[in-house]
Parts: C-alpha cells; sequence; structure tokens
C-alpha cells in the first residue's frame, strides 16, 4: 500500500494539493484491495513516528503530503475559498446557458472543479448535449457568454468561461481519448467534475460510461461530488422555449443545421487548432459528437513527471 499511497500523493503534488484521509483512500492509485478501517490502521502505521527511517509523506492539521512540502497544506487552503468563489460565478454563467436547445448538462472541470484554482484562473466548462447536436449547442453557447462578456478571449481569461469540451450522450465514454494507459491526468481528470446543470442526471451515465477508470481508482465509486453547490434547475419558460425550439429543430433539418454550425465554426476557428487537430493525438478533437479543444494539452507532461516523481524513491 506504500507504493500506492506515495504515487497518488505524487501526481497530487504537482499541483501542490495535499489529501484529507478520506480524500487519499479514495484516489489511491492502483491499491491493494481493503476496507477503509483497514486502510485507516495501516495509515496510522506508516505515519507514526520512527515508523520508517525516511518517511516518503507526512500528515499536518488532517491533510497527507509528500515529505518537506508543508507549504501546500496552506496553498490547499486558498485554492479552495478561490475556487469555492469561482463557482459561484460558473453557476451565474449557467444560469444564461440552460434553456439552450439540446443542451443537456453543464459540469465544471479543470482547476475549479477540482478545487485547485488560482486567482487568474479561467472556468472550464464540460457540456452534454443531446446526440448530434454539439456543434448547435456550441454556437449558441458561445454566443450568450460573449454577449455578457463572460467568455475568455485573447489575454481576457481570469474569472471568465472556457468552453473547452463538448460531447453529446452517445459519447460520454471517453476512453479513446486517453494518450497512455495509464494517462494518469485524465483519469483523474474524469473523477474531479462538478455538476451545477444537470436535470437528467447525465453525471452518473458519465461516471458509470468511464468505469474503466476503475482499474487505477477501485475506491473511486466512494467519492460523491453532491452538496458541493446547489445544482440549477429548468424554469417553467426556459423549459417550454426550449422543447419548442427541439421539436423544430428535429431530424433532418436538425441535422442540416448541425452540419452548417460545424462549417460556420470551423471557417472561423483558428488555424493552429485545425492543424493540432489533424496530429491525432487526443488534445483537440473536432467531430461529430466531441469537441475537445484543449491546444496545449498538459498530459504527457504530468505524466512524464508523475513517472519521474515516482521512480526517484
Amino acid at each position: 500500500m506504500l507504493t500506492s499511497i506515495f504515487k497518488t500523493l505524487t501526481y497530487f503534488d504537482l499541483a501542490s494539493y495535499p489529501l484529507t484521509r478520506e480524500e487519499l483512500f479514495v484516489y489511491l492509485w492502483q491499491p491493494p484491495r481493503m476496507r477503509y478501517e483497514d486502510f485507516l490502521l495501516s495509515l496510522r502505521g506508516i505515519v507514526a513516528p520512527a515508523a520508517i527511517p525516511l518517511p516518503l509523506f507526512t500528515e499536518k492539521f488532517g491533510y497527507y503530503f509528500l515529505s518537506g512540502r508543508e507549504e501546500v497544506v496552506e496553498n490547499r487552503r486558498k485554492k479552495m475559498l478561490i475556487s469555492e468563489i469561482k463557482m459561484k460565478a460558473a453557476r451565474r454563467a449557467a444560469k444564461k446557458l440552460r434553456a439552450i436547445p439540446f443542451l443537456r448538462a453543464v459540469f465544471v472541470c479543470n482547476s475549479v472543479g477540482a478545487g485547485q484554482a488560482t486567482d487568474d484562473s479561467d472556468i472550464d466548462f464540460f457540456i452534454v448535449t443531446a446526440p448530434g447536436r454539439t456543434w448547435i449547442v456550441r454556437f449558441f453557447t458561445n454566443l450568450i457568454l460573449r454577449l455578457w462578456g463572460l467568455r475568455t478571449y485573447g489575454n481576457k481569461i481570469k474569472n471568465r468561461i472556457c468552453l473547452s469540451f463538448f460531447v453529446d450522450t452517445d459519447h460520454l465514454n471517453l476512453f479513446y481519448l486517453r494518450i497512455a494507459e495509464d494517462d494518469v491526468h485524465f483519469i483523474y481528470w474524469l473523477h474531479q467534475m462538478v455538476p451545477i446543470y444537470d436535470p437528467d442526471s447525465l453525471y452518473d451515465k458519465f461516471l458509470y460510461a468511464n468505469s474503466w477508470t476503475e482499474n487505477f481508482l477501485p475506491n473511486i465509486k466512494k467519492f460523491s461530488q453532491g452538496g458541493y453547490i446547489r445544482e440549477l434547475a429548468d424554469s417553467r419558460m426556459g423549459k417550454i422555449w426550449k422543447k419548442s425550439w427541439e421539436k423544430m429543430w428535429q431530424g433532418a433539418y436538425g441535422n442540416l443545421l448541425e452540419s452548417q454550425a460545424k462549417q460556420l465554426q470551423m471557417t472561423k476557428m483558428k488555424f493552429s487548432v485545425k492543424e493540432k487537430a489533424k496530429q491525432k493525438d487526443n488534445g483537440v478533437v473536432l467531430g461529430d459528437g466531441v469537441i475537445k479543444l484543449h491546444e496545449n494539452d498538459r498530459r504527457s507532461e504530468y505524466r512524464c513527471d508523475w513517472l519521474e516523481s515516482s521512480r526517484k524513491n
């Protein structure tokens, strides 16, 4: 279990983020099968004074982290406070988007979703749409957020919304977007989203579709994001508006609009983004049912740093 704990804390140390004992258990990377009670007993034995000559990790104020990294405790407290403030801004933005036709759910991901945001961080949205309507939804979410001055643009990033990921309900399983079998950053990322608009409980379906991650995080089912922030519900008028347009834009006509929305947005998209999509490295994906716009995809960097740090001990 010592190796599992060290690998887990090493990954989270990349973001200077210590874990509580409950989080450590839930996020353990490929641990031996055990109950939480047995884990606590083993953990107490490992961190006990003089348990091992050179301890790899330690505990302070209920947080666990790599030895010699005591400063990450205060760092986490600051990040959690900043993330909570940004989460409120995310909820206000999602409120303006919830009546968009074919939009089914909004999850907050990346640094804010993981509680690791800094003051300058943007707010990343992971958006779920109806089947075959990702480009229509992206068009309207982008338009509305720009009209309200809430969209990231150029150097205007702080507290603004980044529309980094869209999937439809037929493409919830993201297994094929891995960059390696043990794509550590991607696997943790999938479990660090917070649903803020999810009237159809798609978050549970999303986790089920990605249950392949349990091969690496077998305790993850014991974790729930529930209660972090109250989810938005549809307003009565918003629901009527949404259903009316969806009825008009269904079938062949809706497919035509989806195709036109894709062509329009592809025309306006930066050349570098389209070139990145051609590389097939899963950083940028411009498909039917999946739009992933991570030009600066750092998963390989995270994985290399994690593997190198893990080998040192």
